[in-house]
């Protein structure tokens, strides 16, 4: 299983494909799109991986598909 680096917890957890998929529809994605995305990501992610770096590639992949959500997936913040 591939371990994603936190931000401010400054550890690593499990990368979890569903959560990624979730926060894509929370943002206005598609269900069918969050899922290719969020399986992409999953595809290509490495140990280490940054939390900032999985939205990144996340953004880009759903602008394939979706713009706007896309742009507001890309700018959201917790």
């Amino acid at each position: 299983m591939v371990k994603v680096n936190k931000r401010a917890h400054r550890h690593a957890e499990d990368f979890d494909w569903a959560k990624l998929k979730a926060s894509l529809i929370r943002a206005g994605a598609k269900e069918e799109h969050a899922t290719k995305v969020a399986k992409k990501v999953e595809y290509a992610a490495w140990d280490g991986m940054t939390t900032d770096e999985v939205k990144r590639l996340a953004a880009v992949e759903l602008g394939r598909m979706d713009e706007e959500s896309a742009t507001v997936y890309a700018n959201y913040r917790k």
